[in-house]
């Protein structure tokens, strides 16, 4: 058996909205709001059996691409918007670099950092965005570490 890291462009997410209007507090209601975040995946039983009204927990799968938008504007049928609020108890930390979640644009392989380095070995190397005196470095690429395993064997 051998296991195998993968991309992770997409992560399940808890989300709670709130301001919901009581028409939309359906399974199909609560997807189409949820939907405008990522794919609907799941509610909580509380919010399912319609137990507590102030908010509904949604689980989304969210693209690493997201923006984690605080608050959706809905226009209602009968021509009035309202805002529905959305909070993260937990956000993933994600590269807007890679498009990946697992490590943030400090930490990106693919970043370019820059150094200084002694003149003569700078006109060597220099490139014409890099300013005088510094070039700009390519970091190493670690192993690829990623969140989702496969499984094959």
């Amino acid at each position: 058996m051998s296991l195998k890291l993968e991309e992770c462009s997409s992560i399940p997410v808890w989300v709670k909205l709130s301001n919901v209007p009581v028409h939309l507090w359906t399974k199909v209601g609560l997807s189409y709001i949820a939907s405008v975040l990522g794919r609907p995946l799941y509610m909580d039983a509380q919010t399912t059996n319609r137990q507590a009204l102030n908010y509904a927990r949604v689980c989304v799968d969210m693209a690493a691409t997201s923006s984690f938008p605080s608050s959706i504007l809905l226009d209602l049928d009968d021509g009035i918007s309202t805002v529905v609020g959305v909070e993260y108890p937990w956000r993933p930390q994600a590269c807007s670099l890679c498009k990946v979640f697992d490590h943030a644009n400090k930490s990106c392989p693919k970043a370019a950092r820059r150094e200084w380095i002694p003149k003569s070995v700078v006109e060597t190397n220099r490139k014409p965005e890099d300013a005088e005196g510094w070039i700009t470095v390519k970091k190493k690429e670690p192993p690829a570490y990623d969140c989702a395993f496969t499984c094959s064997g």
